[in-house]
């Protein structure tokens, strides 16, 4: 008999190293997606603007209802052959609706513009609100994501680091030719004017 007694074997807890696994996929998820999310979206290949320098040839003036419907049929169209969706509307705010992929799910997100027209006839689009459900997910880190995935028109720039989305008007021009400016938006009046500018023609003498 020996003086001293063999010391009993302690159970292995599977929960414990369930959950230290669990723990360790989740951070090596963490490093490879977190820097991807927090990257500045960079524009490629931005044109230096041109400005409109002529005179408008006349102003409109539109409701909020009649900006969404144009809106919402140019983007019918211009999404058309696009995975990814989304939808823009004007409200008591500016509002870009579309999906979040975190962890590989597709979450919802809402996120809130307030709309300033710049002297040059631009609009600037300034992030206020994020909503995603219960999450709290910054709203950098959302509109970087989405200036990484979604498809934007080349006269359409998203700065995530000023949380802010730039609509170059002076870049845009219809297929006649005609191009417009943004005067005043006033969304809680139900106000938003602009000024058109029809393509000058020259004249034979």
């Amino acid at each position: 008999m020996t003086t001293k007694q063999q010391r009993q074997r302690k159970p292995v807890n599977v929960w414990k190293w369930l959950f230290i696994g669990l723990v360790v996929i989740l951070l090596a998820i963490g490093v490879y997606y977190v820097p991807k999310l927090t990257t500045t979206a960079e524009p490629q290949n931005a044109p230096q603007e041109k400005l409109i320098k002529r005179d408008p040839t006349f102003g409109i003036s539109l409701k909020k209802q009649q900006v969404n419907a144009i809106v919402g049929y140019y983007l019918e169209h211009y999404l058309k052959n696009s995975k990814v969706k989304y939808q823009f509307s004007l409200g008591n705010q500016a509002v870009l609706k579309g999906k979040f992929k975190l962890l590989g799910y597709p979450v919802p997100f809402s996120l809130y513009l307030a709309p300033y027209v710049r002297s040059n006839g631009d609009v600037a689009l300034k992030a206020r609100r994020l909503a995603i459900g219960t999450l709290k997910v910054p709203i950098k880190v959302v509109m970087n994501y989405i200036g990484h995935t979604y498809k934007f028109p080349k006269w359409i720039s998203l700065n995530s680091k000023d949380q802010t989305i730039l609509v170059k008007l002076n870049q845009f021009k219809m297929k006649n030719g005609m191009q417009i400016k943004a005067k005043r938006i006033d969304l809680p009046h139900n106000d938003i004017d602009l000024n058109v500018y029809i393509p000058q023609v020259n004249q034979a003498n």
